[in-house]
């Protein structure tokens, strides 16, 4: 039977020409041209329908690869997986007249295919599960012990000797982790007491006692939610950016260079960013405050009270006690969001992965902490009576 061509274009104008030629048991497939990347698919169907028709005998196929002028680890792999469809088929199978120049291509690809693929990752139960995450808290807790007393040690130092401080550094910071975050949380803030509320009023008005909205939203939001939105906010916008300034410089070895100069990372880079978050997050809660309020005051408003009798229903439910509650935790918060911001910033790994892992972390503590906390001084509060 004469051999049939079945011409392919490649990229660049080559040309794979693929023949098929039956010798009675015998079917020799020639290859010539070009085998790589830019063959197009459409060059194998004829080998395709030769595979695809089983050989009621035993017979051989013969891949004669003479004419190849040029092959990669593409063409290779398609080879290789002719001939171990062949083989599956009922047919020997065999490939002659390999280039010398090409052997090399051939042989790297023919060795990856025969090795095993990696096993696959033992299933880890959940037992173990949870003992890793136990002792991941653990560590972590640990590293923001250590972390804490070293910012203690260093806070002692600069009382006794405040002039060998940079308070440039604390200026700068504190704008762009302070100030500039001003925006962000009062349009939180505003809508937050927005919603307080609106929803407030939807229960209150079945009683008639909408005007007790005020009382509601002005010492939720001073009390609570003032300093709770404002540490939020702070954690997902100062904090992260605290974690990623340091973590970018972890990585580029800088914090190891401040070490070998004899200087301490924490006093130079962690201690003017956690003061800077100490002095700004309780004006950044103020204003908060201020905010939420004013965003109650719309819906008051909308429902028929006057401004004055809005104001003066929230004011005179505030107390001293209640403010000072508020601002108390402005700083605590402010302190959290600063010192766990540096610290995993600061304990970032190697690899262009350690930023994103190290910020991510910052951010996700930082919230649970101060979670945390403001459980706990809900409960204190109550306990004590104030």
């Amino acid at each position: 039977m004469p051999p049939e061509p079945f011409p392919s274009r490649a990229e660049g104008g080559a040309a794979l020409v693929l023949t098929v030629e039956e010798r009675g048991r015998e079917t020799v497939v020639s290859l010539a041209g070009p085998l790589n990347v830019a063959t197009e698919a459409g060059a194998w169907r004829p080998l395709r329908e030769v595979l695809s028709r089983r050989p009621a005998v035993p017979s051989r196929l013969t891949l004669d690869l003479k004419g190849l002028t040029a092959l990669d680890l593409n063409g290779s792999a398609q080879i290789l997986a002719a001939l171990e469809e062949a083989e599956k088929s009922g047919r020997q199978a065999a490939l002659t007249g390999l280039p010398a120049s090409l052997e090399a291509i051939f042989s790297l690809a023919r060795g990856a295919m025969r090795e095993p693929l990696p096993p696959a990752p033992p299933r880890v139960s959940f037992w173990e599960e949870t003992g890793r995450s136990a002792m991941t808290l653990v560590r972590d807790l640990r590293a923001l012990t250590f972390f804490l007393g070293e910012l203690t040690a260093e806070f002692l130092r600069l009382v006794i000797r405040p002039w060998r401080f940079n308070w440039r550094g604390v200026a700068v910071a504190a704008e762009r982790s302070g100030i500039d975050a001003v925006p962000i949380v009062a349009l939180v803030s505003f809508l937050v007491g927005l919603i307080i509320a609106f929803q407030a009023a939807m229960i209150t008005k079945i009683f008639g006692a909408e005007i007790y909205v005020a009382t509601l939203v002005g010492v939720s939001v001073v009390r609570e939610l003032g300093p709770l939105i404002a540490a939020i906010v702070l954690a997902g916008r100062s904090g992260s950016a605290f974690s990623a300034e340091l973590g970018a410089m972890r990585v580029a070895e800088e914090i190891d260079a401040l070490t070998t100069m004899g200087l301490s990372p924490v006093r130079e880079l962690a201690l003017p960013r956690v003061l800077a978050q100490v002095l700004t997050a309780p004006v950044v809660s103020l204003i908060a405050c201020f905010v939420g309020v004013f965003g109650g005051s719309l819906v008051l408003l909308g429902l028929g009270y006057t401004a004055i009798t809005y104001w003066s229903m929230a004011v005179e439910n505030v107390s001293l006690a209640t403010f000072l509650i508020g601002f108390f935790k402005s700083f605590v918060f402010g302190f959290t969001v600063g010192a766990v911001g540096c610290q995993r910033g600061l304990a970032a790994g190697d690899g262009p992965g350690a930023v994103g892992e190290a910020t991510t972390s910052g951010v996700v503590t930082n919230i649970v902490v101060i979670a945390i906390l403001d459980s706990l001084f809900a409960v204190v509060f109550y306990v004590v009576g104030v």
